[in-house]
């Protein structure tokens, strides 16, 4: 599982711009938006809870969490499917373009938006959960955390097959299909990537917290908009690594079940079957 997260890690390094620019181009708007949704909590925060209550997620900071949670979940699948682009043909030996594979992604835009809700309708249900009864949400995070991971492993390859195989909304079972084939390394490979892309998450966001225990620099006032920047920085950097990382346990999976390397083979050696 270390092996998938590694080889998307080299292909980010390699192909950082592309990479990097196209998963802005759908992240940009998500940035925005919890950037003012953040800026709104923190200088509005008792004004608007006083005005709507506490409970509920009618106040900012409850419909900002709830935003945040639904955006961010639409959003890290828009760039599964850039990143499952990008790496798919890195690795069969093409040369990914930004332009390209952002069309790419542009025309399967609805079919994209119909698997997400398909397969993430828990989000928004975990989402509500979170705004309206914080503390029961709070209690049941020790079991939610396996659940969440098993339902993820089911449909963690339903983009990559979107993107490369075309099936529609298809994809969904075929990609579950593929995980089945080795679902506990599906499943293990869902905690260790979202392990380690928590703490890459935490490392980089709470950067300027440590700047400023260093004493060498304070942001004063404007603290609150650089841990905001910081953080949205850090998803930029963690959801494209997930989803190359993602996007090679595909190919691995099609490999080991499949034979998919034979086929890519005599692919590029006689071209590609009709």
């Amino acid at each position: 599982m270390l092996g998938t997260i590694d080889t998307g890690a080299h292909v980010l390094q390699r192909r950082a711009r592309v990479v990097m620019l196209g998963s802005a181009v759908f992240m940009l708007p998500m940035l925005a938006l919890n950037l003012l949704l953040s800026a709104l909590a923190f200088r509005e925060f008792d004004g608007f809870d006083s005005m709507f209550g506490e409970r509920g997620y009618v106040g900012v900071e409850s419909t900002s969490v709830f935003v945040a949670i639904v955006v961010q979940s639409y959003t890290a699948h828009l760039v599964g499917a850039f990143g499952a682009q990008v790496l798919v043909a890195y690795q069969m030996g093409g040369e990914p373009t930004l332009g390209h594979s952002v069309l790419c992604v542009a025309r399967r835009l609805p079919m994209l938006t119909l698997t997400w809700v398909l397969t993430h309708w828990w989000a928004v249900l975990a989402a509500l959960l979170v705004v309206s009864e914080p503390e029961l949400a709070a209690g049941l995070s020790t079991f939610a955390v396996p659940f969440i991971a098993l339902c993820t492993a089911c449909v963690l390859l339903t983009v990559p097959v979107l993107m490369t195989e075309d099936r529609g909304v298809a994809s969904i079972g075929r990609g579950f299909q593929l995980a089945r084939t080795r679902f506990g390394a599906s499943f293990v490979y869902v905690l260790v990537c979202g392990m380690m892309g928590g703490l890459l998450f935490v490392f980089i966001s709470e950067l300027p917290v440590l700047l400023e225990q260093t004493g060498l620099i304070t942001f004063g006032s404007y603290g609150y908009l650089i841990e905001g920047i910081t953080s949205q920085i850090a998803l930029l950097v963690v959801i494209p690594l997930s989803a190359l990382a993602t996007a090679q346990l595909y190919l691995q999976l099609r490999v080991s079940s499949e034979g998919a390397d034979l086929s890519l083979a005599a692919d590029r050696a006689f071209g590609r079957r009709a």
